[in-house]
């Protein structure tokens, strides 16, 4: 339990969580809204099959899952500034940078209790200027803000408990770990690896905590944050699992290389922002902002990775010479068997665990693991002196991140954002909002849920999938298919934007065989001049459909 000088002393954390949050701030505008980011704006405008389990409350669909394994906690807490605000890159990203911002603030305020006031400055800074944590929270496609979030503030609570042994506190500490668990079941990674680690390096803080009482105060806040989810698998004989654990062990070096370019900070790059070498029209600065950002880069160069692979093996060296603290030691045992546990299941998982937005569920482990080996090593000498030295070590951590971020900032700006990142998105949602046509379909994947949010789920939006006139449909869904195809306007993505190749080329050719040939009616560009999306529609062949042409 923190001191009585900490409760009252917040302005260090506040100060941490600023920084975070005005740097959000800076990127925020650049890349266009992406499809999993607001993947839950169709379930609020109540899309038909956006969700796959709702219940009727006062004759309205509630979503409560979107997918086996993605529960619907972000279309409720989202209904808010939708309600108020109108649709915007602002709108959606102003809430999560705040999220994460507030979990900064516990980070600060988790170390404080468990190390002291020096792994907290520590800890909060590096996370707070961590620019991974900062694009996936800011852009939060994982989605991954709820997981830190809801981890940080029971973590928190749970550190109260043990101190003061309050049971609301362990009640509402279970209960934001079963809202994790609704928000994304693979919060299952990280919550195997902290109970575990828990239970190897705390054994007899737990046998003492471990009693009837609290064993169903803890069960309780649990079943209760996680209701939707166990409801859903009580319906479907355990769907999240079943559909959720496919193996495989082969892929542990390329999974390695995810998790260091995670921790390094240059897996994103050509993910999240263009690159140089990508075709498109370099743009010059155009604010105050990124004149400075241009300045900077002009006078530090590239810098596509920080210094923080070699802070995680140096740092537990220095400190393992000489432990002063009881308890210490424990807890960098706790966090490395923590991510060990953690990150092995994302390795082993098949068709998850090689992307940013899961190495990351992994933080802020690693941030509590360097700040206390930091703080502790800077403890091995006389007090100036390792204030001096963590100072020198702190600034140039925080440096490095802060340049890695101001390279996103420049790129950014100057390249713009690729692919299903593209700021085109907006240029499309106005042309189809101007032009209102009856039925509008859409030919590739990563335009359906942006579409649905900017424009208040409004347009007359269709899927085409893989069952377009295909051989086995039924005679109503071929008649069906068949009007989309005479009466539809027809969306899709250029060439170099095409997201599912194969379903486009077969759209193309299914068309084709019908008597149907693509009028191409408009391309939008993004803002660097770069086409991405095509709106055209299909017309009858004046040749018979054995000589139509495909495309």
């Amino acid at each position: 339990m923190a001191s009585p000088k900490v409760k009252h002393t917040w302005w260090p954390g506040f100060l941490c969580a600023l920084i975070f949050f005005l740097t959000g701030c800076s990127i925020l505008p650049y890349p266009g809204l992406q499809n999993d980011e607001v993947l839950f704006a169709p379930s609020y405008f109540g899309v038909p099959g956006s969700s796959i389990l709702q219940v009727e409350v006062f004759h309205h669909q509630v979503p409560l899952m979107l997918l086996s394994y993605l529960g619907a906690l972000k279309t409720w807490i989202y209904a808010i500034p939708l309600a108020i605000f109108s649709p915007s890159s602002w709108t959606v990203r102003l809430p999560v940078l705040f999220l994460g911002s507030v979990t900064v603030w516990l980070f600060f305020i988790l170390l404080d209790s468990i190390h002291g006031r020096r792994a907290a400055w520590i800890g909060g800074l590096l996370l707070a200027s961590d620019t991974m944590f900062l694009l996936t929270t800011c852009f939060d496609w994982g989605p991954v803000a709820f997981q830190h979030l809801l981890l940080l503030g029971g973590l928190v609570l749970i550190a109260r408990f043990s101190s003061a042994g309050a049971r609301t506190a362990l009640f509402s500490a279970f209960f934001c770990f079963g809202l994790a668990f609704w928000d994304k079941a693979l919060f299952v990674w990280i919550m195997a690896g902290i109970t575990f680690g828990t239970l190897v390096i705390f054994t007899e803080q737990v046998k003492r905590c471990f009693t009837t009482r609290n064993v169903t105060v803890a069960l309780g806040g649990l079943c209760l944050g996680a209701l939707p989810l166990i409801t859903f698998n009580a319906e479907t004989r355990l769907s999240t699992l079943k559909s959720n654990s496919s193996f495989r062990f082969d892929e542990f070096p390329k999974k390695f290389r995810a998790l260091r370019g995670t921790w390094n900070g240059s897996i994103m790059f050509g993910f999240i922002v263009s690159q140089p070498a990508e075709p498109g029209q370099p743009s010059e600065p155009a604010n105050a902002l990124e004149r400075a950002s241009f300045t900077l880069h002009s006078i530090a160069g590239d810098h596509t990775s920080n210094g923080l692979e070699w802070a995680i093996v140096t740092a537990p060296l220095l400190s393992a010479f000489l432990w002063r603290r009881p308890g210490t030691l424990r807890i960098v045992l706790f966090c490395s068997i923590a991510l060990a546990v953690a990150w092995v299941q994302m390795a082993i998982a098949k068709d998850a665990g090689g992307s940013a937005h899961h190495v990351v569920l992994l933080w802020p482990i690693p941030h509590l693991f360097l700040a206390v080996a930091l703080a502790e090593a800077s403890q091995l000498v006389p007090r100036r002196v390792g204030i001096g030295l963590l100072s020198v070590a702190l600034v140039y951590l925080v440096g490095e991140n802060l340049l890695l971020t101001n390279q996103y900032l420049y790129q950014f700006a100057r390249y713009g954002a690729p692919r299903n990142w593209t700021n085109a998105i907006y240029g499309l949602s106005d042309e189809l909002a101007s032009t209102r046509p009856s039925q509008i379909v859409l030919a590739d994947w990563g335009m359906q849920a942006p579409l649905v949010l900017l424009q208040h789920g409004t347009l007359p939006l269709t899927l085409a999938d893989d069952s377009f006139l295909s051989p086995a449909q039924s005679e109503p869904a071929r008649r069906w298919d068949l009007g989309r195809l005479e009466q539809g306007l027809w969306v899709g993505h250029t060439l170099a934007y095409r997201q599912f190749v194969q379903l486009n080329d077969n759209v193309l050719k299914t068309a084709a065989s019908a008597g149907f040939r693509k009028e191409l009616i408009k391309v939008i560009s993004d803002s660097h001049g770069r086409a991405a999306f095509e709106i055209f529609r299909f017309v009858r062949s004046v040749a018979p459909p054995e000589a139509a042409p495909q495309g």
